[in-house]
């Protein structure tokens, strides 16, 4: 009887436990082929972001939806890998950023549309709705436009990559608000 009392207790005493999950593992995807050649300009005005590319919105650490909100998109064609990167943003400082890592490859992009470290070929254009530096401004977003060549990547088809975009901005209200998303990336065919 005291075995059986012993084994319960324990039972009971490890399934009040609380265990940390592991994160969950990045989602496996393959990055659609632009339809039409993509024109770096800032504008994602080509039907192909919008209704072709891998679309993913970043998550704040507690898993809801990021807020400021932003988002990443990829294509890619037989030369570049696409990436459109966009930020919601009431008050944008020329310090504000996105870092991107693809494979090894790891990326600074401003919201002056500098990037860092230079990257051979790299190019990237930036669309402001706001003002830069200007706290009495009520800003609206930015958004980047951004080709790599895929020789800096090391996408290929059936060859996954791990990438990871991630932004934090401090609001108006003084908070430092950071989000992200991540994924197994390959070239879609």
């Amino acid at each position: 009887m005291a075995r059986r009392s012993s084994a319960l207790l324990l039972v009971i005493a490890l399934s009040s436990c609380k265990h940390e999950s592991a994160p969950p593992a990045p989602a496996n995807h393959d990055i659609p082929r632009a339809t039409v050649p993509i024109v770096i300009d800032g504008e994602w005005t080509e039907p192909d972001w919008s209704k072709v590319s891998l679309r993913g919105q970043f998550l704040g650490s507690d898993g809801a939806l990021a807020r400021p909100s932003s988002e990443v998109r990829f294509l890619h064609d037989d030369k570049d890998l696409f990436v459109g990167l966009y930020a919601a943003d009431e008050n944008i400082q020329t310090s504000d950023a996105f870092e991107l890592h693809v494979g090894a490859l790891a990326l600074r992009l401003d919201a002056t549309g500098k990037v860092t470290p230079d990257t051979p070929g790299l190019r990237v254009a930036l669309d402001r709705d706001g003002s830069l530096d200007d706290p009495k401004n009520n800003d609206e977003e930015w958004l980047l436009e951004v080709a790599i060549p895929l020789a800096a990547t090391g996408l290929t088809p059936g060859h996954f990559v791990d990438v990871k975009a991630s932004r934090c901005d401090v609001t108006k209200d003084g908070v430092n608000r950071c989000g992200s998303w991540s994924g197994a990336l390959e070239l879609a065919p």
